[in-house]
């Protein structure tokens, strides 16, 4: 009887780690770093062209991601050696952007992003 127990305790632990991961969902997870072009911007996102990032974004360099922006994302201008508080509605199509953040099923939210990204390598 006791071994019983002791079974269906390990099992019942062992079921109850594994169920926060397989709850994940489909996708990439962590933090994301990537620089590229604005291509569109909508109500509270950004669309950008990856031209360059680490890991998690590897996959996706070419091709357009969508972002979110939240309350809580920094906009920043860099101008040489003078880095600048912006807002949303400064960016533009065109612009040159550096962002980092977070992305979980298949939801890339930026913390901030950078415009005046240096882009000399994809000319």
């Amino acid at each position: 009887m006791k071994r019983w127990i002791l079974v269906m305790l390990v099992l019942g632990l062992f079921f109850a780690s594994a169920s926060p991961v397989m709850a994940a969902g489909p996708g990439p997870r962590g933090t994301f770093a990537f620089s590229g072009k604005i291509t569109a911007i909508g109500d509270g996102t950004i669309t950008v062209q990856v031209l360059a990032g680490n890991k998690l974004v590897r996959p996706y360099l070419g091709k357009e991601l969508n972002v979110t922006v939240a309350g809580s994302t920094r906009f920043l201008l860099k101008n040489g050696t003078v880095v600048t508080p912006i807002t949303f509605t400064d960016l533009k199509v065109g612009d040159a952007v550096s962002l980092n953040g977070t992305v979980a099923n298949q939801v890339w939210t930026a913390k901030r992003v950078t415009i005046g990204a240096q882009l000399i390598h994809f000319r």
